[in-house]
């Protein structure tokens, strides 16, 4: 997905000025630390201005994460000993929690939370193996990798409730239900969300694509490798925290020997680890202890059961889970045309009346019909019509914005909404619509055939009633009169 595409996207969901911004000690902090004249002891005497979280640093120094023999009684010796990487993502680390905490709407919280600093700490326990200079910013990664979802359910809680229903409804993954819904998930969000605080590629990019590893395109083998360990985090926490356990152990024993880490990581120790680090930090985050969480027990257990299963079973298990997620998308795509079907246009217009109503923007809903389309079917048959439709779907698909949505209605009606556009802009797209596709010529046995459109077109804004019923009948009769009217013609509904 294009980034122009996801700025169109983010705007859509929430504007800029909605967008959270970094506390203003974390950012003292980030400024600071890029002056190579700055002293440690002017970051600590930074930190000192905000008492809790100076705590909560002195805290985790002393926790089994830093693994020191002696206690750190002393802000200035804490923040020496950390240095300038450590201090820059502990200081991030509380100051993106407490900014969050106030804005959890219907999340589970704790839950979220717990879920980005194991998959932190575990990231880091996986950089240390396979690449210790990243140590540090895998921390910070596995912290930040599903802050999307807190910008999605923060700004659009409603459509999030849907995103959530439809995960538990339907078992799909939350990344998916999320692009059915918003035509993007957490991941694009995060990167934007990230890009807009001044995060560079090497963290904006393994946020966009930890749950697409395999995305095409990614040829740094540094970003490839950042992601690949955010992916088997996540996949880790999934496996103490969810079920079917001996399955997801196998899934990350394949994910270890796709990723070519099976020789660096044992996971028996990394449990060991994780746990030794993780339970000590979850006060500081506000999170209760698991306190009967035993990750080796959960492991050995696992490996029992994993006896019975086989990696080509496990294979088989993703591969299903791949053709369920197609199925899942084709059901909202007509199966003639490729075009998204009545079911996705009822949703996007739901998303469009939406965002209208909350940013005061002007959109265009545009009822399209082929002209004389039964003349075709009965000359030419069934088959030429499909052809016919196949080809104008194509025509739309390529000529419309990015930003606008085309669908098949039924038969040979077609919608469009063309986002943030002014009646008069669209009778001019529609128009330079009409004639293309005139001039477009479909090959169909030798034989030649040209279409026309009739169209109806009618304004969604905030002083029209956003009743999209209403809307609809407005369009259908705009095309209704288009039609009367010698065909091949666009009519506005507000102008009658």
């Amino acid at each position: 997905m294009s980034v122009q595409k996801i700025e169109n996207i983010a705007e859509n969901l929430c504007s800029l000025d909605d967008l959270p911004a970094l506390p203003r000690v974390a950012l003292r902090i980030l400024e600071k630390i890029k002056n190579p004249d700055t002293s440690m002891n002017q970051l600590a005497e930074i930190l000192a201005t905000d008492p809790p979280l100076s705590a909560k640093v002195l805290n985790v120094v002393n926790s089994p994460f830093f693994g020191l023999s002696n206690k750190i009684t002393n802000l200035p010796h804490a923040v020496n000993l950390l240095g300038e990487e450590s201090l820059k993502y502990i200081a991030l680390s509380f100051s993106l929690v407490q900014l969050f905490k106030k804005n959890q709407n219907q999340m589970d919280y704790s839950r979220f939370w717990k879920e980005s600093l194991v998959c932190a700490v575990v990231s880091r326990l996986i950089a240390k193996q396979v690449n210790p200079d990243d140590a540090e910013d895998l921390y910070l990664l596995g912290l930040l990798h599903n802050i999307g979802t807190l910008i999605l359910a923060q700004s659009q809680p409603r459509q999030y409730a849907m995103v959530i229903k439809k995960v538990e409804a339907e078992a799909m993954l939350m990344h998916h239900a999320e692009s059915e819904i918003f035509g993007c998930s957490h991941m694009e969000i995060g990167a934007f969300l990230l890009n807009q605080w001044g995060f560079p590629e090497s963290f904006t990019i393994p946020v966009s694509y930890h749950h697409n590893q395999e995305e095409p395109g990614i040829k740094d083998s540094k970003l490839l490798v950042r992601i690949r360990i955010i992916h088997l985090a996540t996949e880790i926490f999934s496996f103490l925290y969810e079920k079917d356990q001996a399955l997801r152990l196998a899934m990350i024993k394949d994910l270890l020997d796709q990723y070519e880490m099976a020789g660096q990581l044992r996971l028996e120790a990394l449990m060991d680890q994780a746990c030794r680090q993780i339970n000590p930090l979850l006060p500081f985050f506000d999170i209760e202890q698991d306190s009967a969480m035993d990750y080796l027990k959960i492991l050995e257990e696992s490996k029992k059961e994993l006896f019975h299963l086989s990696f080509d079973l496990t294979r088989k298990v993703r591969q299903q889970n791949e053709k369920i997620f197609k199925l899942t998308r084709l059901a909202y795509k007509d199966s003639l045309t490729g075009l998204p079907n009545f079911q996705s246009f009822q949703e996007a217009m739901d998303r469009e009346m939406s965002a209208i109503e909350r940013y005061g923007h002007t959109s265009v809903l545009a009822m399209m019909d082929i002209d004389h389309f039964k003349v075709i079917n009965d000359v030419h048959g069934h088959a030429a019509g499909d052809q016919v439709l196949q080809e104008v779907g194509r025509f739309f698909s390529e000529n419309i914005r990015g930003s606008d949505m085309i669908a098949r209605y039924g038969g040979e009606e077609f919608v469009l909404i063309l986002s943030r556009t002014k009646v008069d802009e669209g009778m001019q797209i529609i128009k330079r619509l009409q004639e293309n596709l005139g001039r477009l010529m479909i090959d169909y046995r030798g034989k030649k055939l040209s279409v026309n459109m009739s169209v109806g077109i009618t304004e969604i804004c905030q002083n029209t009633p956003l009743i999209k019923s209403q809307l609809l009948w407005q369009a259908d009769q705009a095309l209704y009169l288009a039609k009367n009217a010698g065909r091949n013609r666009c009519i506005v509904w507000h102008t009658q």
